[in-house]
């Protein structure tokens, strides 16, 4: 991962927050598991780090600083400590990374870094900042090309699948614009091919915003990622 690159990316396009394209375990992550939304519905500014953009990568590249400075962000704010996303995301990645006995490393990741309150904000967006907001996801696939992509809501799904086909890693025969998510979801694993000569797959899911403290609405996916390391 380029620290400077990286440094350039979330400091780009917007002058009064941060970019957000991962959180990561660690700072030297490999991650093996994709997490995907669409991109972060909150934001972190540069004022909250004092304009330090070495402290923020500092806090997306250590999942905990990260969790206990969101939290105590909207504490502060007088919110909730965590959105309903943010728990049900946490709840998914604690229960792969425990389950797997230490074979999964889950990376946190979005479509597009650019933060919005909801995904309508970010397509009211012009072209190139959405284009220019893609470019650090799209890299990190295919430097980790994960064996496992969790891609969560329809918004995300139908973007990822586009850059896929577009990049020839998924046939284009899967594609349908008219599928629902429910018709993602019901495709099972789908099989990536990266340009490495990697193999990955691709799960759909309903957002993690319904996933709640226990997810058991999510049991099969979780059954069905684990047993993609199982056989390995």
């Amino acid at each position: 991962m380029n620290q400077d690159g990286l440094k350039e990316f979330v400091e780009s396009i917007t002058t009064k927050e941060y970019l957000r394209p991962f959180v990561s375990k660690y700072k030297w992550s490999k991650p093996n598991v994709f997490v995907v939304g669409i991109n972060p519905a909150s934001s972190i500014l540069k004022i909250d780090v004092n304009y330090d953009v070495n402290r923020y990568i500092d806090i997306i590249t250590d999942r905990e600083s990260f969790l206990t400075f969101i939290q105590q962000k909207n504490i502060q704010k007088g919110k909730k400590p965590f959105s309903k996303t943010r728990i049900g995301l946490n709840h998914l990645v604690e229960h792969l990374e425990t389950k797997s006995n230490g074979k999964i490393e889950v990376l946190e990741t979005n479509i597009n870094a650019y933060p919005t309150k909801n995904a309508k904000q970010l397509r009211a967006l012009p072209l190139s900042i959405r284009q220019q907001g893609q470019e650090w996801f799209r890299e990190l696939m295919l430097e980790h090309a994960p064996p496992v992509v969790i891609v969560h809501s329809l918004d995300a799904t139908r973007d990822l699948m586009k850059w896929l086909i577009a990049n020839e890693m998924i046939q284009s025969s899967v594609y349908n614009r008219s599928y629902r998510l429910r018709d993602w979801i019901d495709l099972g694993p789908i099989p990536i091919n990266y340009p490495s000569g990697a193999t990955g797959v691709v799960f759909c899911t309903k957002h993690l915003k319904y996933y709640g403290w226990k997810g058991n609405a999510f049991q099969q996916l979780r059954e069905d990622v684990l047993t993609q390391f199982n056989e390995r």
